[in-house]
């Protein structure tokens, strides 16, 4: 994987955003795994959390940004995500400090595609940027697993929308 890879797929999220929405095009949910899964990021791949329930991963895993208040759900029942949104401090000196938001897509009690495909064309591009200039194991110890298990989880819904 490369960050032109990465960035690529952010490009295509926000060329075709609203084609997504309105079931006109087609989203590849893998794409965004293999991506994630490369990261390296988290300890398993990306689709063995979905099954996983809250307490698990809030005790064996989470970085604790994920607000997770059903012990017993399972992950893949989370309406919580973690967005990247932004990036700061020093590439050269090794010290990259990622911030985050919250987004629910389920705000209003009905599912709203665009705030997932958002969250993932967004994530994407702030990953792509500091995946271009600095070498990987800063990118892994500096980003939220909360989040990378989120982008996990918004295009899992996406494309459970879409079917």
């Amino acid at each position: 994987m490369n960050s032109e890879t990465i960035s690529n797929l952010a490009d295509w999220l926000y060329t075709n955003r609203t084609k997504i929405e309105d079931k006109s095009e087609e989203f590849d949910a893998q794409k965004v795994y293999d991506i994630l899964d490369s990261l390296e990021v988290l300890r398993k791949p990306i689709k063995d959390y979905f099954d996983m329930t809250e307490d698990d991963y809030y005790q064996n895993e989470s970085d604790h940004r994920l607000t997770l208040q059903n012990p017993d759900n399972k992950l893949i029942e989370l309406h919580d995500r973690v967005q990247v949104n932004h990036v700061d401090g020093s590439l050269a000196g090794h010290e990259i400090n990622f911030t985050y938001n919250h987004e629910d897509p389920y705000a209003d009690g009905n599912y709203k595609v665009k705030t997932d495909i958002n969250l993932i064309d967004y994530s994407f591009t702030v990953i792509g940027a500091v995946y271009d200039n600095t070498i990987i194991a800063d990118l892994r110890n500096a980003i939220s697993k909360d989040a990378i298990l989120s982008i996990g989880l918004a295009a899992h819904a996406v494309e459970e929308s879409l079917k």
